[in-house]
C-alpha cells in the first residue's frame, strides 16, 4: 500500500502546483468599479451617444442589442448602470443604482500623518488586503459595509485613498483611489 501512496501522493503535488488557479480578480465583475455619479449627470436623453457613452464609462460589462436598438450594461458588485440606445443611436433612456454603504467604524488617529506613495504604488489588485493597507497606512479614517465589500477611507495630510475590499474574512482589494489633497 506505501509502495502507492508516495507516487500518488508526487503526482497530486505535481498536478496541483501546474494546474491553472482560479482569481475571481479575472472576472469582470469581481472587480470593483464605483460608477461616479457626476457622470451619470452628464447622461442626455436624446443626445448622448455609444460613443460618448463609452468615452464617459469605459467599454460596457455587457452589450444587448434588439430591435428596439443597444443596452450597454456597467455593473461591478453592487454599482450598476444600464443605458439604452435608439435605433437613431443617442440615448433613450438609463437607471443608475448605486451601491449603498452603511458605516460601520473609524478612526481618526491619524488624519495628521502622510499617506506613503512608494507604499501606495505596492497596491495590487486582489494580491493587498485590508490588513497590507491597516500595516502600511495604520487604521482607516472610515469603514462602511454592503453585503458584497467594504469601503475603506483612508484621510490623510497629503490626500485620500479609497479601497474596496471582498466582505469576507480574506478582504482582498477589489479597487482603489487616491485623490491628493489640495
Amino acid at each position: 500500500m506505501t509502495k502507492y501512496l508516495v507516487p500518488s501522493m508526487a503526482i497530486l503535488i505535481a498536478l496541483t502546483g501546474c494546474s491553472k488557479r482560479y482569481n475571481p480578480a479575472d472576472t469582470p465583475f469581481a472587480i470593483y468599479h464605483p460608477i461616479p455619479e457626476e457622470k451619470v449627470h452628464q447622461l442626455e436623453e436624446g443626445v448622448t451617444t455609444p460613443a460618448q457613452t463609452v468615452q464617459l464609462f469605459g467599454e460596457p460589462a455587457k452589450k444587448n442589442i434588439s430591435n428596439n436598438g443597444e443596452r450597454y450594461v456597467y455593473g461591478y458588485l453592487g454599482d450598476t448602470l444600464s443605458v439604452s440606445f435608439d435605433n437613431n443611436r443617442v440615448l433613450s433612456s438609463f437607471l443608475y443604482r448605486p451601491a449603498i454603504f452603511e458605516p460601520v467604524e473609524g478612526n481618526t488617529d491619524y488624519n495628521k500623518k502622510k499617506l506613503n506613495k512608494a507604499k501606495l504604488k505596492k497596491i495590487e489588485i486582489y494580491n493587498t488586503t485590508r490588513f497590507d493597507l491597516e500595516r502600511w497606512f495604520r487604521k482607516a479614517s472610515k469603514k462602511e459595509q454592503n453585503a458584497d465589500r467594504f469601503r475603506y477611507t483612508f484621510v490623510r495630510k497629503n490626500g485620500t485613498l479609497v479601497a474596496y475590499t471582498l466582505a469576507n474574512y480574506e478582504e482582498r482589494v477589489l479597487g482603489y483611489t487616491f485623490t491628493p489633497a489640495q
